[in-house]
């Protein structure tokens, strides 16, 4: 059991760090940005939307988990968990962790491809900033 929690747990970390690794990219990316790197950012913005394109299918599948496991943890009382507990139904409380566990996992995957989103978002920016300079520029 505690390997089950520890693989957990490295899971879980692992896709956090992931984040906080395309997070930090993205500033360091932002602070290097110059006007003259249009072409550059517009590559950027394919690389992310193919990203995005290729992760569609399993967001959507990731989200319709998400909303399955809400349901079924609104179906499963305090009541009928202590109940659990108290008659030592081991195998409905291990099935219960390890739904809580994947839905931690799948929660964090999703907040990640929410961040690919986010930062094709920032790309589109500042291009539209960069563009709309460049036009008064023109002026």
């Amino acid at each position: 059991m505690a390997d089950t929690q520890e693989s957990s747990k490295q899971k879980l970390s692992q896709e956090i760090d992931a984040a906080k690794g395309k997070l930090e990219a993205l500033k360091r990316d932002i602070a290097e940005i110059h006007e003259e790197d249009k072409a550059t950012l517009r590559e950027r913005q394919a690389e992310i939307r193919a990203r995005l394109d290729e992760q569609k299918t399993r967001a959507q599948d990731l989200r319709a988990k998400i909303t399955h496991w809400k349901n079924e943890k609104k179906q499963q009382t305090a009541e009928s968990i202590a109940s659990w507990k108290q008659r030592r139904e081991v195998d409905k409380l291990q099935n219960r962790a390890e739904r809580a566990e994947d839905y931690a996992i799948d929660m964090v995957t999703v907040a990640a491809a929410d961040f690919d989103e986010a930062e094709e978002a920032v790309y589109e920016a500042i291009v539209a900033r960069v563009e709309a300079e460049e036009a008064a520029a023109g002026a």
